[in-house]
């Protein structure tokens, strides 16, 4: 549905990442004031689901035939970069008042990268079963 705009303007790939990236720093920078109707239990909940999400973001930075190929390796690749932003979120998140750094909130964040990531080229198996692409034309 969207390979023709993300074809045609290859910049609306990365839109998608940058808004989650931008909601996950916006979320970082709550107080725990802010955040107290928020149980304790399910701060990991929420890590997963926010780095499962912004994997899948990642995953839109490339086309439903390239992510086709080597699909193992592109698991790895947004899982790394799921992980690389939760670093920085956890860094960014020890100089607000009240939150602290937890290692335990990166294993979260590289989990759901990892299954973002695997639901995702899922869901580009099950399409290209129902709706094949064709592979990138090479120009001469």
């Amino acid at each position: 549905m969207f390979e023709s705009l993300f074809d045609k303007y290859p910049f609306f790939r990365a839109v998608p990442a940058v808004l989650c990236m931008a909601i996950i720093f916006k979320i970082s920078s709550l107080t725990n004031e802010q955040l107290e109707d928020f149980p304790q239990v399910w701060d990991k909940l929420a890590h997963f689901c926010e780095y499962a999400t912004l994997a899948g973001c990642y995953a839109m930075l490339w086309s439903r035939a390239e992510w086709s190929k080597r699909q193992w390796l592109r698991v790895l690749v947004v899982g790394v970069l799921a992980l690389a932003y939760g670093c920085t979120d956890e860094f960014h998140q020890s100089f607000v008042d009240g939150r602290e750094s937890s290692v335990f909130d990166l294993v979260a964040d590289l989990t759901g990268g990892l299954i973002g990531g695997i639901v995702y080229a899922v869901v580009v198996r099950i399409l290209n079963r129902f709706d094949p692409v064709s592979p990138p034309s090479e120009e001469k």
